[in-house]
């Protein structure tokens, strides 16, 4: 059945005729698993369902496996999504939106157990126990309060877009403010992490920061607050604390959401997005992604620095476009090499803004894109596009700063209309190898597990976090990374939304 065409030749829109799917369910006219792959016949209602509220909290052990779980991964999968697409009436726009909802894979010895909970923040208790959205999300704006209640927090952080383990603790990220630490046994809310006082007060924290794997060190950064709008870059010490390497001023509050890492420089690919003052001086009330500007007539701008904080930044400026994320950097014959995915507009901004409408915005197709930069003359000196509409894009995190060789993504499609297709790029070769997942699933971010003991950047496994729409559970794929065939494929029983990132720790 084609629901779109049902649909229309009802005269009903995709949402009526889900809720009159949802009603004849409801009085049993209709099985529920009719239901189900009805919607997850439109690409974009099967992303709406695998990023929908989340299902259930709890520990599972996790019994129902297709193939065999290796008992050479040992480990921790964590990852954070934005858990809920609805606060008590108040449907939450953009994909961005809601609390942070949590998820851990363990796996020990061919056993994997799976925990999931909301992190109860102070202002996610807040609200449930008045049972009132009180707190503007990143595109959704708050109800007025209750008249005389006044809210206890200045505003919501969703530490949802990526976690790390950083110093005993998971750090929860966006960056809307400081990061949030998390217990690493309970997963359980301890409140925001400053570095021991070394992050000030007025400076958010990046969602992707990155790891030199020789030193153990990080590497992060933050657009402070104020009439500076500096590019405040940290190096994150062992010893838990941050060190401050540049204070670069910019001219408006851009939107930096990743950076890139080479052995001796730090890249930052700075997209002609910021967020507008001019309406926020004029006490406009907004949610923050309605305040954001894109202006094709800007350039994006490669900024360039060294990671031991000295020497002058370097910019070379390329064309308008949009960035995310970014793959590997590294330095060869005197010139560095980036891995970026480049939009040619803001379109996709647009199609997440969007992705709860009835007909969200399509995405123009982004590219998979390499650049080859000559620091000493501050320019480009070969473009190349190595593939179309593709997200997500991980790699063995042992070679960030060295040539590494493969790098895996999803494919994205229409940006925020779902991801059907993992993808392994042969960079040196020019090659792609696709791995299809099937009729009415969809993909979430791929993570690379290394073998133990192995050294080869794909001898290892891609982690990733998928979601059938026919059955309405989500479930995890462990492929090998050298030949991308699935080795298990671990049902959760529960429905848990996809989000963006997370990170594997091996034991």
């Amino acid at each position: 059945m084609n629901s779109d065409h049902n649909s229309s030749s009802l005269g009903l829109t995709r949402r009526q005729f889900a809720q009159a799917l949802g009603l004849a369910g409801a009085f049993g006219l209709v099985e529920t698993q009719t239901i189900i792959r009805a919607l997850a016949e439109s690409k974009r209602n099967l992303a709406y369902l695998a990023n929908r509220t989340a299902g259930a909290e709890g520990s599972w052990e996790l019994k129902k496996i297709e193939g065999k779980m290796p008992k050479a991964l040992n480990g921790a999968l964590i990852r954070t999504a934005p858990g809920q697409k609805e606060i008590f009436g108040v449907k939450l726009r953009h994909l961005f939106d809601g609390d942070a909802f949590l998820s851990r894979y363990t796996f020990r010895e061919g056993r994997v157990s799976l925990t999931a909970r909301f992190l109860d923040t102070p202002q996610r208790l807040e609200e449930l126990s008045l049972k009132r959205m009180l707190y503007t999300e990143a595109g959704t704006l708050a109800p007025p309060p209750p008249e005389g209640y006044k809210p206890k927090h200045g505003g919501k952080n969703q530490p949802s877009v990526n976690i790390i383990r950083w110093d005993g603790r998971f750090l929860g990220l966006s960056e809307g403010g400081h990061p949030t630490a998390i217990d690493a046994k309970t997963l359980g809310y301890q409140g925001e992490w400053d570095f021991y006082g070394t992050l000030p007060k007025d400076v958010p924290f990046t969602a992707h920061p990155k790891f030199d794997p020789q030193t153990g060190e990080g590497y992060a950064y933050g657009v402070q607050r104020g009439m500076s709008l500096a590019l405040n870059i940290f190096r994150m010490e062992r010893d838990g604390k941050l060190k401050k390497l540049y204070t670069l001023p910019q001219r408006n509050y851009f939107m930096i959401h990743d950076m890139l890492l080479a052995r001796e420089h730090l890249i930052f690919v700075i997209p002609p997005v910021y967020f507008d003052f001019a309406r926020m001086m004029r006490g406009e009330r907004a949610a923050p992604f309605d305040l954001i500007k894109y202006s094709d007539k800007m350039p994006t701008r490669l900024l360039i620095v060294r990671k031991d904080g000295s020497g002058k930044p370097i910019t070379v400026e390329q064309p308008a476009g949009m960035v995310f994320h970014n793959g590997n950097a590294f330095e060869q014959n005197g010139k560095l090499v980036i891995d970026s995915i480049l939009s040619p507009d803001d379109s996709v901004m647009k199609s997440v803004a969007s992705w709860g409408a009835d007909q969200p915005a399509q995405a123009s197709p982004n590219h998979l894109t390499r650049l080859a930069i000559d620091p000493a003359s501050g320019s480009v000196v070969n473009r190349t596009e190595l593939e179309s509409e593709v997200e997500f894009p991980r790699f063995d995190e042992r070679r960030i700063g060295a040539d590494a060789r493969y790098l895996y993504t999803v494919g994205w499609g229409k940006g925020a209309a779902g991801t059907d297709t993992l993808v392994k790029h042969d960079l040196r070769q020019g090659k792609s190898q696709r791995a299809q997942i099937g009729k009415a699933r969809t993909y979430g971010e791929p993570v690379f597990a290394p073998h133990p003991g192995q050294n080869s950047e794909d001898r290892g496994w891609l982690l990733a976090q998928g979601y059938d729409g026919e059955r309405d559970e989500s479930f995890l794929e462990i492929r090998d990374a050298g030949t991308m065939e699935v080795e298990a494929r671990v049902w959760t029983g529960q429905h848990f939304p996809l989000g963006f990132h997370g990170n594997f720790y091996a034991d």
